[in-house]
């Protein structure tokens, strides 16, 4: 799934490197309380994954998924006049549309995955349609869930965990927020290192306090802001805290 931030392009650097921590530890469980579109939770390969997240619209499309790899209320076009009335209407908590519809809607028809944040997503030279190969991609991903429990929840919820490996991708710190979380960075460090005392946890970030290791990093075009032209070059990174 197209989201914001997501992992997919760099999926194949960072999913041998999780992969490898599980298959070394003998990791049972592996979790991901940002999951975002599952974009590496669906490439990896563990006996339990469950990916959580705070939207409660995005697990909702998620767990709809699950059951209808084919996604037939997926409308066959998506009209600017649609996406605007199906916005609308989550502004005003009409209840018109479901909370899966209006993820459906917010992430395949939404500019760089920023889900009613960043403006219709459309082809500047009229030749494609970006809904439609969004729902595409969300289809070929689709098989790749079902082994997955999803929940909405806070990640702060996960504390108490033991034995696990949690892979963290959150909003970066000094860059566009999430329109669903804004993160105190300083609590979130600390849950961290809570965290770690029982766990495997690796957190992808581009700058993280010194007692978090560097253990990849790699350059890559960022391209989110309205302009949809201007890309700016940033250094991927992953991290473990390194006590």
């Amino acid at each position: 799934m197209v989201y914001q931030g997501n992992k997919n392009r760099i999926s194949k650097f960072l999913v041998p490197i999780i992969q490898k921590y599980i298959d070394d530890n003998n990791i049972k469980t592996y979790i991901e309380p940002m999951v975002g579109g599952a974009n590496i939770i669906d490439k990896i390969v563990c006996e339990n994954k469950v990916g959580g997240d705070i939207n409660s619209e995005l697990i909702a499309l998620l767990q709809y998924i699950q059951t209808d790899n084919e996604i037939f209320i997926a409308p066959e076009m998506c009209t600017f006049e649609h996406y605007a009335d199906v916005r609308e209407n989550r502004r005003l908590h009409t209840n018109k549309y479901s909370m899966k519809y209006t993820a459906l809607i917010g992430y395949c028809a939404s500019y760089g995955g920023r889900y009613f944040d960043g403006g219709y997503g459309r082809d500047s030279k009229g030749g494609r349609s970006i809904y439609n190969e969004r729902v595409k991609n969300l289809k070929e991903q689709a098989p790749h869930l079902k082994d997955i429990k999803f929940r909405c929840c806070d990640y702060k919820s996960f504390i108490g965990y033991k034995d696990c490996l949690f892979y963290f991708d959150p909003p970066y710190k000094d860059t566009k927020q999430y329109s669903i979380q804004n993160i105190n960075y300083d609590e979130f460090y600390d849950f961290l290192r809570q965290l770690s005392k029982n766990n495997i946890v690796l957190v992808s970030e581009y700058n993280m306090p010194n007692d978090f290791k560097c253990i990849w990093q790699r350059e890559r075009k960022v391209q989110q802001k309205s302009d949809r032209v201007a890309a700016e070059k940033a250094t991927e990174k992953l991290f473990i805290y390194n006590e």
